[in-house]
């Protein structure tokens, strides 16, 4: 497994990944990268670069919100995605805004899990905000999901709280923080 930006062509590998996801666990978020990939493909592959496009998200909510920057990067495996790790950031500041969980999200597909993709891609994506000088990331994760909390702690994760920080985030998540020291 490697961190891989898919290539144009590659595009409609990771679109049919979505597409099986999807079909079994809509999401709103989901469906918008879907939707960028299939609709404007280059724009896609430059907005999972950290760029600042002025671009909207749509919360579950219905509501928009600015994008934050952001770098995507995909779990590659024999060829194709098994998974997405994404990087978000507020710049000039460690603090996210309330509708956003963490700094880091991660999904290893279903057809992929229990592997240790999901470890190895952390410890990787890490060096993203190491780069920019982040003191810690938070990243948050569903209090049943154990196979989450392991994969943060074996990247070097502390348990921060085990409450909501607000309205609009999950009350059944855990905070955790990663601490960063720069190699």
């Amino acid at each position: 497994m490697f961190l891989h930006k898919p290539t144009l062509a590659e595009l409609d590998l990771v679109a049919h990944a979505w597409e099986k996801i999807l079909a079994e666990k809509p999401n709103t978020f989901r469906q918008q990268t879907l939707d960028d990939i299939r609709a404007r493909p280059e724009f896609y592959l430059e907005s999972i670069d950290g760029a600042l496009d002025g671009s909207m998200l749509t919360l579950e909510d219905g509501s928009k919100v600015p994008k934050l920057p952001m770098i995507t990067r995909y779990m590659w495996v024999d060829g194709a995605p098994a998974g997405a790790i994404s990087y978000r950031w507020q710049p000039g500041t460690t603090e996210l805004p309330v509708h956003v969980l963490g700094h880091i999200g991660y999904e290893t597909f279903p057809w992929h899990q229990r592997q240790g993709y999901a470890t190895s891609a952390l410890a990787a994506m890490l060096e993203f905000p190491r780069q920019q000088g982040m003191p810690h990331i938070e990243i948050t994760t569903n209090l049943e999901n154990v196979a989450s909390q392991k994969v943060i702690t074996r990247n070097g994760g502390v348990l921060r709280s085990e409450e909501h920080t607000s309205e609009l985030q999950s009350p059944d998540h855990l905070v955790c923080r990663l601490l960063l020291e720069k190699k």
